[in-house]
């Protein structure tokens, strides 16, 4: 799969190891985050998603380890269409911590997978057909 990719700085993007099955994003400017705060942490990278593509970018363990920032919406869903030359990809993070946090340019924040998709033909319907199972939480406790 050729997967066209926007960057600022014009390094390339690669999988870090063979065995590697997403990418890693770069914040791309020193970013400090006050007790609390929430930023978007961007990283200028603009990602053309093949067809019957999505591609999710959840947070790295070690971000929270190292870093007390916590991905506020934990996955992200990039569509198809979200790939002009502004539609960068941005990591919203929360700072869980009571002390303030430093993102140093060129530090490692999220990851990215592609993730195959098949789109839905919907019908609607009056009734699912279906007996009554109860509600939400309703199957146990265990």
């Amino acid at each position: 799969m050729k997967v066209r990719i926007k960057t600022s700085d014009g390094q390339p993007v690669s999988y870090e190891t063979a065995g590697a099955c997403a990418f890693d994003f770069k914040c791309i400017e020193t970013v400090v985050f006050e007790p609390g705060e929430f930023k978007l942490v961007e990283t200028w990278l603009v990602v053309e998603v093949p067809a019957w593509y999505l591609l999710q970018t959840q947070p790295r363990s070690s971000t929270f380890k190292k870093h007390w920032l916590m991905q506020v919406n934990s996955v992200g869903i990039i569509d198809q269409d979200y790939c002009w030359d502004n539609d960068t990809i941005k990591f919203p993070y929360i700072n869980m911590s009571k002390e303030t946090q430093t993102l140093e340019a060129g530090t490692r924040i999220g990851q990215w997978v592609f993730v195959k998709i098949e789109k839905a033909d919907f019908e609607l319907v009056e009734t699912m057909g279906n007996a009554d199972r109860g509600w939400f939480g309703t199957t146990g406790i265990k």
